[in-house]
């Protein structure tokens, strides 16, 4: 963010470390426990992860040794790859941070992203789940805006491009089509590929599995659904009930055509957005299956806040205030 002079510079910092504080209170409140990631990572051992990140994103530095390593481009994996070689406790796992990930911008500058976030580890999944969603409900609320939780889980995507026979640059480009609503460019691609029927049928139709989670789940139970999709449609009904109790589902938006930023969830995702901005304040989900990168499988699942962008929100609210 720019300033005109370093009195506003100075302010403006002093009212992120407010909502900082804030958001670090109420993380404590719910037992969660401050940790600091590293700032460097093994750059060859983050591109054997398979992170769907472009490398050409990653800061690459040259250690005294001539190692390459990296800036953190991802605070999740940073923690995980930390925590779970020395967590030897069976109990569940809770902790946050607030820190910084770093990545090359087109103009050749390299730009640092704050990220507050917390990271949920070893509970039973749909407890998990219900804390980390109501978290984030609780964060987007405390800055009073008008916002909607757009919620999807990837497993049922996942699953159901592993029925589809075609190539894996066909998939990635299907995904990307998916991911930018472009039923046009779907329906193209797949007219050129030989897809059986009831598949193309659920993917020309995808984008309009969303709304109300009722509809949602009677959408996709009228159409073919393998184990894995299943366990996905029952995983978000075990979630309906606490929507329900809890007066969450006006506030959330599902979404069985979303599509993760990042290719480690493998079940239950959210974006959460305020009507006043088109970029998104909070991101997260269940990443159970990049636990097991670390040789240790746990359930696992948390967000990140975007702080960049939440502080604008903020100066645009106190700006149309005066």
């Amino acid at each position: 963010m720019q300033f005109i002079n370093i009195q506003d510079e100075l302010k403006f910092t002093k009212k992120r470390r407010n909502f900082e504080r804030n958001f670090e209170k109420y993380f404590e409140e719910k037992g969660y426990l401050m940790i600091e990631p590293r700032i460097f990572q093994s750059y060859d051992y983050f591109m054997l992860s398979n992170i769907l990140l472009d490398s050409q994103k990653t800061v690459k530095i040259l250690s005294g040794n001539s190692k390459i390593l990296i800036l953190r481009p991802d605070i999740t994996m940073n923690i995980l790859e930390r925590v779970l070689n020395y967590w030897e406790d069976e109990n569940p796992l809770k902790i946050y941070y607030n820190s910084k990930i770093y990545l090359n911008k087109s103009d050749s500058t390299i730009g640092e992203y704050r990220q507050i976030g917390v990271e949920y580890l070893g509970e039973n999944s749909l407890i998990a789940d219900m804390e980390i969603i109501d978290m984030a409900i609780k964060i987007m609320e405390k800055n009073s805006e008008p916002f909607i939780l757009e919620l999807g889980t990837s497993k049922y995507i996942d699953e159901l491009f592993k029925e589809l026979n075609i190539d894996e640059n066909v998939k990635r480009n299907l995904k990307e089509l998916i991911a930018k609503k472009n039923k046009n460019g779907i329906i193209h691609l797949l007219s050129k590929e030989s897809i059986d029927d009831k598949y193309k049928k659920i993917l020309i139709n995808i984008l309009d599995f969303q709304g109300d989670i009722d509809v949602v789940i009677l959408m996709a139970e009228k159409h073919f659904m393998n184990s894995g999709m299943k366990i996905a449609i029952e995983e978000l009904k075990a979630l309906r009930d606490f929507f329900e109790t809890n007066k969450l589902k006006k506030m959330i938006h599902f979404d069985l055509s979303m599509i993760p930023d990042l290719d480690y969830y493998d079940g239950i995702i959210f974006k959460g957005y305020y009507f006043s901005s088109s970029k998104k304040i909070i991101s997260g989900g269940r990443y159970d299956r990049l636990s097991e990168k670390f040789k240790k499988k746990v359930s696992a699942i948390g967000f990140s806040i975007n702080m960049d962008e939440m502080m604008k929100v903020i100066i645009q609210k106190g700006k149309m205030n005066e």
